[in-house]
């Protein structure tokens, strides 16, 4: 008998616990690790904005965007870069190193939603808790002191639904170039791609993007919706709902996208290994 709806996501939910406390507790079992991961994000975020400082000590607005505002943008894309790590990129490179080494077949033996499990196996929240707010403190001390704008309840109800829209087709967007590893055996290269892509326009405006590429960035490569897009909707400067829906329609798209490519490299995978 096929479950129900409510025990499809019951087993989701135990799974996704389950991974998410094996995760911590991988975390916790190499503190050099987290003491390296804290230094260097500390270290980058210091030195960023430094650079932030030298470049508004000479102009006073980027594509548009005083200080505080390119502050904010900031913040949201340090917001993006942890919360991938924290549930995507790691689970990128396990699907990789999975099916190089050929632990992808214990997983697609085992009676449970394979995609879903392939998608959070390592969920680390410690990372949340130990890297990403001690790092992310002197940019918060400064967007507070230089505050220097205006955001409405409504402004930012929309940045963060495509937050949430723009970090799940980056996601799939991800997903499918690792996919590739099925047929070539290999992931670091494209997972490298993916990641430089993803990330590509999280310190510059939406506004300072020519129209094509803004278009591009939007869709069908969706590198600009999580960061870009959101700041843009938060701050104001954009205020047309129906980039929203576009971002909506994007993240539907890339879904189905996933779910189709992941079942196509599941052939290729029973295929090559039969």
């Amino acid at each position: 008998m096929k479950p129900s709806v409510f025990e499809e996501l019951k087993i989701r939910w135990v799974i996704l616990k389950a991974n998410t406390m094996f995760s911590v507790k991988e975390s916790l079992a190499y503190s050099l690790n987290n003491w390296g991961g804290l230094a260097s994000t500390t270290v980058y975020m210091v030195t960023y904005l430094v650079f932030l400082s030298a470049i508004f000590g000479r102009v006073k607005t980027l594509a548009g965007y005083n200080y505080s505002e390119i502050l904010l943008l900031t913040l949201v894309s340090q917001f993006n870069f942890y919360l991938a790590w924290v549930w995507s990129i790691r689970n990128l490179d396990q699907l990789g190193e999975d099916v190089k080494t050929g632990k992808l077949d214990l997983i697609l033996t085992k009676p449970l939603p394979a995609l879903w499990y392939v998608t959070i196996q390592k969920v680390n929240l410690f990372m949340l808790l130990f890297e990403m707010w001690p790092a992310t403190l002197p940019l918060i001390y400064l967007l507070v002191k230089n505050a220097d704008f205006h955001i409405s309840l409504w402004g930012t109800f929309l940045g963060v639904l495509t937050f949430v829209f723009g970090s799940i087709a980056i996601h799939c967007f991800q997903f499918v170039l690792t996919l590739v590893s099925f047929w070539t055996g290999e992931y670091k290269g494209l997972n490298g791609l993916s990641y430089q892509i993803a990330f590509f326009g999280d310190t510059t405006p939406l506004e300072a993007y020519p129209n094509r590429i803004m278009s591009l960035g939007l869709t069908v490569i969706p590198f600009l919706i999580h960061t870009a897009l959101t700041t843009s909707l938060i701050l104001g400067k954009t205020t047309d709902v129906r980039w929203v829906f576009l971002s909506f329609f994007v993240m539907m798209t890339f879904i189905i996208i996933k779910i189709k490519m992941w079942n196509l490299a599941l052939r290729q995978y029973s295929s090559a290994s039969s």
